[in-house]
């Protein structure tokens, strides 16, 4: 039987890959809870441009993190952590296994290597932010590109809070923000099966494309219109979800968010490619390619050698 710190799993991948499904199914053979490492699933009302799993999925498998907080909330790394550890805590008291599944490579990286905090000086602070303060969205995410290109791949360009917080690391230390990360505090203990799914790109972006379409087919559009109504505003950290900022930014301008719809897929293509180069740092992980037929069962058949069942 393995080490009761070890009895985890983290199912980890592009979107448009395939991770819930295979995380319920998995879930559900080995008696397990699934706890959910995405950034924008975490928010009410964030559905169809998420790709949140259905209710009657979320019925089969006890999910966590999944619609805890409103659109104009942030949700941070350090808070994301401190949450995921405590559903992971419940999950092993009653006997089950935790199964981590998302595609944000930042919280798992703080999962698996712990938290960093960094303290700038007041001063200093202030100078950075006037100096940032001048500059668009876009040329910060220019730079940061450049001097931590591991970092920005985690974020949506549009999401200058994140954004800004890693150059004020840089800038303030001389080290990237990726660096701090993969140096860590020691105080992470996560060691369980690190899993990576991954296809052909050509079959991935394909997947991206199709799913993309059908979200707008299901009331993508409908579903920012109701959240622009409530009041949530495009500065909301919600509203920097890949695609909700575009078709939002459309329908105030009063323009047709259906033109959106290639430019959302291209931006998807290439955020899925930069996920799986941030992943590919995890050098302990398995990689399985999806488009097998048997690798569900492969996956299985290893997550139960891990475990002991």
């Amino acid at each position: 039987m393995s080490h009761p710190h070890t009895n985890a799993v983290a199912i980890m991948g592009a979107t448009a890959i395939g991770k819930s499904d295979l995380a319920i199914r998995l879930a559900e053979r080995i008696d397990g809870e699934i706890i959910s490492m995405d950034s924008r699933q975490v928010y009410r009302g964030l559905d169809i441009g998420t790709g949140k799993v259905p209710h009657e999925d979320l019925q089969r498998v006890p999910h966590h993190l999944i619609d805890i907080l409103d659109p104009s909330e942030l949700n941070t790394a350090g808070t994301h952590l401190a949450r995921a550890l405590e559903a992971q805590e419940a999950i092993r008291a009653r006997g089950r296994i935790p199964v981590f599944a998302g595609g944000t490579g930042l919280y798992f990286r703080v999962l698996f290597r712990g938290l960093i905090d960094v303290g700038v000086p007041d001063d200093e602070l202030r100078d950075l932010r006037d100096t940032f303060a001048t500059r668009s969205t876009t040329e910060l995410y220019q730079e940061l590109l450049r001097l931590d290109p591991e970092r920005a791949a985690s974020l949506s360009k549009n999401d200058r809070q994140r954004i800004v917080r890693s150059l004020e690391i840089y800038h303030h230390t001389g080290k990237s923000h990726t660096r701090y990360l993969a140096e860590g505090t020691g105080s992470a203990s996560w060691q369980g099966l690190k899993i990576v799914l991954t296809m052909p790109r050509p079959m991935l972006r394909s997947r991206v494309a199709e799913r993309t379409r059908q979200m707008f087919d299901d009331g993508w559009v409908d579903e920012v219109k109701v959240l622009l109504a409530r009041g949530i505003t495009l500065d909301a950290p919600a509203m920097n979800s890949l695609g909700y900022d575009v078709i939002a930014r459309a329908i105030l301008k009063g323009e047709d968010p259906m033109s959106t719809v290639d430019s959302i897929i291209t931006r998807t293509q290439q955020y899925a490619k930069r996920q799986e180069t941030f992943f590919r740092s995890e050098v302990d992980a398995l990689w399985f390619d999806v488009s097998d037929p048997v690798a569900q069962h492969r996956i299985e058949q290893r997550v139960r050698e891990h475990l002991g069942l």
